[in-house]
């Protein structure tokens, strides 16, 4: 099936499983105040709960409520890269987003895509990961998506085809201390990552770093 933000919304208050689009590939996503919603996803996607997930934010207002508190030169670098196709590891002090923190809080991966038409103004904080089955292949459609895993979403979001490479993953956590980024995932274009971090202030260590690769839409 496929929805509208508004059926999406009920679906996820009721602790159900969405499958998203972002603006690199197909995700996984729950209520990240839904502790059912949770449970399921990571039920479904088949992943261990002490690993780590997404923190997927679509909206700018959420993205801002992610930025607060941070500090400026990290605050700066982050916005450097969000919205985009970037997974940012942050700073989780106040612990908002525990619920994907898998066996390390403190810390968050937050995922703000760059979209357009209703799923920007999206207004739910979801913690997301790629709907795939662990090791498998990005899926860059709808019907990419393994049958089982689409079976067990109470709401489907199509967007048609999608670039297909899962986001870059650059860890900013050092940045407040005055070290680089570190690059942990390329993504489809690293020079870019780089570019921004660099109008930012910011240098990006591991540009010939090997792809840890993950689950991270």
């Amino acid at each position: 099936m496929s929805c509208a933000p508004e059926g999406l919304r009920e679906a996820l208050v009721r602790g159900g499983v969405a499958l998203l689009p972002t603006d690199t590939v197909y995700g996984l996503a729950a209520w990240l105040d839904s502790r059912p919603g949770v449970e399921a996803l990571y039920a479904l996607k088949g992943r261990p709960r002490d690993q780590p997930c997404q923190v997927l934010v679509f909206s700018r207002p959420l993205l801002g409520e992610a930025l607060a508190g941070l500090a400026p030169a990290l605050r700066r670098a982050a916005a450097a890269l969000l919205p985009g196709p970037t997974t940012c590891l942050l700073p989780d002090a106040r612990g908002r987003y525990e619920a994907a923190a898998g066996s390390s809080p403190g810390s968050l991966g937050l995922r703000a895509p760059r979209v357009d038409g209703p799923l920007a103004g999206f207004d739910l904080p979801l913690v997301a990961t790629s709907a795939n089955r662990p090791g498998g292949p990005d899926p860059a459609t709808v019907d990419a998506v393994s049958e089982g895993l689409r079976a067990g979403c109470a709401a489907v979001v199509d967007a048609g085809e999608l670039p297909g490479t899962a986001s870059a993953v650059v860890d900013l956590r050092g940045v407040a201390e005055g070290g680089p980024a570190l690059l942990v995932r390329s993504g489809r274009d690293p020079e870019a990552v780089a570019r921004a971090l660099a109008e930012a202030g910011c240098t990006l260590d591991g540009l010939n770093h090997h792809d840890a690769g993950g689950s991270s839409a």
